[in-house]
């Protein structure tokens, strides 16, 4: 399950130039590495979807109030490297 991660972030339309075909084999890729364990393959699946609706619930509350947003920033600040690779 070492590799799931990886396999995972680059099933994001954004990383993909060619959406779906990608997308397919990455799916292949993580079925193969659990060894075909469907109830295990969907767990993988389900976390990683509430793991984006999560971050999105978050991201939109912080956004919402510039104050909670200002709180976030002092409690969790990103140094220079994380801010352009998140910012481009």
């Amino acid at each position: 399950l070492k590799n799931l991660d990886e396999i995972f972030s680059t099933t994001s339309p954004s990383a993909n130039n060619e959406i779906g075909q990608e997308d397919a084999l990455n799916i292949k890729k993580a079925a193969i590495a659990l060894r075909g364990d469907l109830a295990l393959l969907k767990a993988n699946f389900e976390a990683n979807e509430l793991f984006f609706i999560s971050e999105d619930v978050i991201f939109k509350t912080y956004m919402s109030s510039p104050e909670l947003l200002l709180t976030y920033m002092k409690i969790n600040p990103l140094d220079q490297n994380t801010a352009e690779q998140q910012c481009g």
